[in-house]
């Protein structure tokens, strides 16, 4: 229908005598172009406003993606970490139950002292483990006896063990280290021998403060002078050592288990906790390894270790009276002090000599640990470990010590 404008120029052009052809089709192409031209306007703006839109959700949600993912692996580790924590926890349990109320002569001759089995988890905890470790402790040499409780004087017994423990072709580490160890727990400040008092850990960068007391942890020697981690936990083997006891092939059994890698570490030989009443810092011989061994007397020698060894191994790794070792030909040999091998550690010597060795154990170091597979496909690859530490003391049924890692 045409519109107001159209129709009077058809009036005027019918008047004139002449025949209006209607509206320009020139121009009406040109609006339906602009017409165009403005809904692509339109579009594109509308383009841009998704597009900024999607730019923006993406700046924001991005991070915020980044972040949860970080959470969400945080809370997976934690959660998995304190799985672990509980299995491990079970394991320390089952270990205490078994000192507890395991004969220990079973302990040893089953094999649960040093070698005890893996516990089996449920199917519905897959890449689940949990184990136990039982380690009688007294088979060492606790340093905290170095120091006589009341006195506050070196025990000699004592530092003589150490020395030839440490002295070479043994551990081969320095003997004023003893020293060391003594002005570290002794609560005066006089220095004894080569030791160090508090001036000594004064000109240390940074400082360090003497304990003057008892170590609650065989970890804590590493602070003491002319000790180290490595030290501590790093076989001393010398170089060479084990090529050459590979070579060996005509050793006997007994021969070839004298001395392993493990005798090696000094924290395998030596212990540090609180002693308890009435622990005089016997050793125990049913846990006691070659070093530990052979530093009870000058006089100890190797073939005198390797017959004590063979006898515990002919008695399933238990000897139970120390009375058992006086027929061994080494520890009928007589001895500078004028008395039999035997009675020189057993403290049958006379005088003042007491027995510096035992076969019932009484401190035990309690091991758990709890085990989860945190690798998708449980390969192995990322294992998540949480281990509890402690010592018992069986005579006393207490804790002396727990740490968890």
């Amino acid at each position: 229908m045409l519109g107001f404008r159209h129709r009077l120029k058809k009036a005027a052009a019918s008047e004139a005598g002449e025949v209006w052809s209607g509206p320009s089709k020139g121009r009406g192409q040109g609006r339906r172009r602009a017409g165009r031209l403005r809904r692509r306007r339109g579009m594109i703006v509308v383009v841009l406003c998704i597009a900024l839109g999607l730019i923006g959700t993406t700046a924001i949600s991005v991070p915020y993606l980044q972040s949860s993912m970080q959470d969400l692996g945080a809370a997976r580790v934690y959660a998995d970490g304190y799985k672990a924590r509980l299995l491990a926890q079970a394991g320390f349990q089952a270990g205490l139950a078994a000192i507890r109320n395991v004969p220990e002569e079973y302990l040893y001759s089953s094999g649960l002292i040093l070698n005890p089995p893996d516990i089996e988890i449920s199917k519905k905890c897959v890449g689940c483990y949990v184990s136990y470790r039982i380690q009688p402790e007294d088979g060492k040499i606790n340093v905290n006896n170095l120091v006589l409780t009341f006195e506050d004087q070196p025990n000699e017994t004592v530092r003589a063990m150490l020395q030839r423990m440490f002295q070479p072709p043994n551990l081969n580490i320095p003997l004023e280290n003893v020293d060391s160890i003594v002005d570290w727990i002794d609560e005066n400040d006089t220095v004894d021998g080569r030791g160090a008092e508090q001036s000594y850990y004064d000109s240390l960068k940074p400082p360090r403060k003497i304990k003057n007391y008892r170590l609650f942890s065989l970890s804590e020697l590493g602070q003491v002078k002319g000790f180290s981690q490595d030290m501590l936990y790093d076989p001393r083997a010398p170089k060479g050592w084990k090529e050459n006891k590979e070579e060996l092939s005509f050793e006997t059994i007994d021969e070839k288990n004298l001395i392993t890698m493990d005798d090696w570490v000094l924290a395998n030989n030596i212990t540090a906790y609180l002693p308890p009443a009435g622990d005089n810092g016997r050793v125990n011989i049913n846990a006691a390894r070659y070093f530990t061994v052979l530093s009870l007397s000058d006089s100890m020698t190797k073939k005198a270790v390797l017959e004590l060894f063979k006898l515990r191994r002919q008695n399933n790794g238990y000897i139970k009276d120390v009375a058992d070792l006086r027929n061994l030909p080494s520890f009928q040999q007589e001895t500078p002090q004028g008395v039999t091998l035997f009675d020189e550690i057993t403290g049958g010597g006379g005088g003042e000599s007491t027995s510096l060795i035992k076969t019932e154990g009484e401190i035990y170091r309690v091991i758990g640990i709890g085990t989860v597979d945190a690798s998708p496909d449980k390969n192995g690859k990322n294992l998540v470990i949480r281990r509890i530490v402690a010592l018992y003391d069986r005579k006393n049924a207490k804790l002396l010590f727990y740490r968890e890692d």
